[in-house]
């Protein structure tokens, strides 16, 4: 939530991508709604959306108990936005670093529940696409991941943007160092490229397939999702 949405703003809409109206209720409630689990949430912001939209008492009400983090400007990449907040899960409990503007048709639970009973150090949600808009992921034949790209199709499974650390430390250390090695996509730190620096000790990682996945991150993107649900409502 801590971009500045500039392709929502050129296309004449008033509000920060967020915030959209989609079918009466905004982007962001219909992000946590989907993930549908009972965990604590974290957002991060920008602190100008923050004050100027009064964003803290949306996200309590959709979100009880969530804390925010607010950014004075963006940042270099999503995972840089995501360390911003590490004093509030650098610990040894599991988190899921989720984009904030998606919509999957998954059962959240499966998904969180096969990450547990598998051990494993990472996840990630995946949907068959090549477009290489996406970030992906190559699995071996048990499942398991053996590499992750950004940008780059290595493989047809494109990642759904639902990222899950066994520990939020092992973000936390692991994010650092690719950060030191300047590893970058589009001069950005994105989230994916992370679990390379998991795979190079050895970390388990499971691919958790799905079968749709609508991004919501563009007003073109938005009215495919409108236009699907009017079809199928």
């Amino acid at each position: 939530m801590a971009g500045a949405g500039k392709k929502f703003l050129d296309a004449g809409f008033s509000f920060p991508k967020p915030l959209i109206d989609i079918k009466g209720k905004p982007m962001i409630q219909w992000v946590v709604e989907n993930i549908n689990t009972d965990a604590k949430f974290i957002f991060i912001v920008l602190k100008e959306h923050l004050e100027k939209y009064n964003l803290n008492y949306l996200l309590k009400l959709i979100a009880p108990g969530c804390e925010i983090v607010a950014l004075e400007e963006p940042t270099q990449g999503a995972a840089l936005s995501v360390l911003a907040a590490s004093h509030l899960f650098d610990d040894e409990h599991p988190i899921a670093i989720v984009n904030s503007d998606q919509v999957i048709d998954w059962n959240s639970n499966e998904f969180f529940y096969a990450m547990a009973a598998d051990e494993c150090a990472g996840g990630i949600v995946t949907f068959e696409s090549t477009h290489p808009k996406w970030s992906f992921v190559k699995t071996g034949d048990d499942g398991f991941v053996t590499e992750v790209a950004e940008k780059k199709p290595i493989s047809n499974q494109a990642t759904a943007g639902v990222y899950y650390f066994q520990r939020g430390s092992d973000f936390v250390k692991y994010a650092r160092s690719m950060i030191d090695s300047d590893t970058r996509t589009l001069g950005e730190f994105y989230v994916c490229p992370v679990y390379n620096e998991l795979l190079k000790e050895k970390k388990k990682m499971r691919a958790f397939p799905v079968k749709k996945v609508w991004s919501l991150g563009t007003p073109e993107d938005v009215h495919a999702f409108l236009e699907y649900h009017k079809d199928h409502d």
